[in-house]
């Protein structure tokens, strides 16, 4: 079925594609840290434009056209956040870097299942965020949990989660989908290389009392 738009798409992807060209040749590390700040400032101008523009649409029920504009506004926040991890790793704030980077990887991933277009630069996209984790970040271990969702509800209307037909990660009128889990019995933690959360890494090693940072391989104070 062909999605049918109010906006004009193509002059929203002109002006994106503006943006990211600029934004992506501060997205250097070797570029001076000053100017990816000030570019991370001017980011937010274009991303908070794009939230009212979305809203707007929302309130009046334009559905495609909303959800159309959360794709770039999303897009538009993993490009500053990719400079906020370049920031973070010249200011030796490894953990901050490692958790941007996962959050612009799970966010990407949401744009690419929702964006009404094909686009292989996307899929590039995610690759170069990919290969961030294998060359920036040393290889890294992994706790994955299990357990009996008891409740949880839908973020679109507030029902318990599967008494409606709405789906997880997909947009509706502009808003993206989330099962909000308020009570889990847990069952087990595992050890795993490929877990669903990257947040849920090992943080340090301990070998005969002394503990050591996962990222930095610094040893660890525990004098208090």
């Amino acid at each position: 079925m062909t999605k049918i738009y109010l906006i004009n798409p193509n002059e929203l992807i002109h002006d994106f594609n503006e943006v990211v060209d600029k934004a992506q040749k501060i997205a250097i590390f070797t570029v001076g840290i000053e100017l990816q700040k000030k570019e991370i400032e001017d980011l937010q101008e274009y991303i908070d434009n794009l939230s009212i523009q979305r809203k707007e649409l929302a309130t009046k029920n334009n559905g495609n056209d909303a959800n159309l504009i959360y794709c770039f506004e999303r897009l538009a926040m993993i490009i500053q956040s990719e400079l906020k991890m370049l920031v973070s790793l010249k200011e030796d704030k490894m953990a901050i870097a490692w958790d941007i980077l996962v959050d612009c990887q799970v966010h990407l991933g949401t744009v690419i299942r929702n964006y009404p277009f094909e686009s292989d630069n996307l899929e590039h996209y995610l690759q170069r965020l990919h290969n961030y984790e294998k060359t920036l970040f040393p290889k890294m271990s992994f706790f994955s949990t299990g357990g009996f969702v008891k409740q949880s509800f839908c973020s679109i209307c507030k029902k318990d989660y599967g008494s409606c037909d709405h789906i997880k990660g997909k947009l509706y009128n502009g808003e993206l989908c989330t099962r909000n889990i308020t009570e889990i019995e847990l069952e087990e933690v595992s050890l795993v290389e490929n877990p669903a959360n990257k947040h849920c890494r090992v943080l340090h090693t301990e070998v005969n009392g002394i503990k050591t940072d996962a990222l930095t391989l610094r040893k660890i104070n525990t004098k208090s």
